[in-house]
């Protein structure tokens, strides 16, 4: 989950913008949490670690989808375009142009993806997990170290 697990996964979306402590630290307070309701293999958390690949199985999906509504990102099925702006904002707050990058692709994926995650939360956030990676690899935006 790359980017947007990293992640952001949208916390990785615009998490993974953020090189900073402060910001690495709660990124992985919530991915703690997520991957204790939500398991996931060591061969996913090593796709994880290297940045590679977004893994695909359900739990890896929902890992996604809890670190969403974990940034305040994700609320009853609808994806909080104005809180991720905020969110790239503020963990990069020290660098304007990490920030500007966060923003573009959360209005990216958010245009591409959609809003709705259409009732299922956990496919909605693998989906933009896919569009938050292509577009950071685009932007040279990296992720946060696991």
């Amino acid at each position: 989950m790359t980017q947007l697990l990293c992640a952001v996964l949208v916390v990785v979306l615009a998490a993974a913008t953020v090189a900073e402590d402060a910001a690495n630290a709660m990124v992985m307070k919530a991915f703690k949490k997520c991957r204790d309701e939500n398991p996931i293999g060591d061969d996913e958390m090593a796709k994880v670690k290297e940045k590679v690949v977004v893994p695909d199985s359900h739990n890896a999906k929902c890992l996604m989808a809890c670190m969403l509504r974990e940034g305040k990102m994700l609320r009853n099925g609808k994806y909080l375009t104005e809180n991720a702006l905020v969110m790239a904002d503020i963990l990069s707050k020290d660098n304007d142009e990490m920030a500007e990058k966060s923003k573009k692709l959360v209005e990216t994926c958010a245009g591409s993806v959609g809003v709705d995650a259409g009732g299922d939360e956990c496919e909605f956030a693998y989906k933009m997990a896919l569009c938050a990676a292509a577009e950071a690899k685009k932007l040279g935006i990296h992720p946060p170290d696991f």
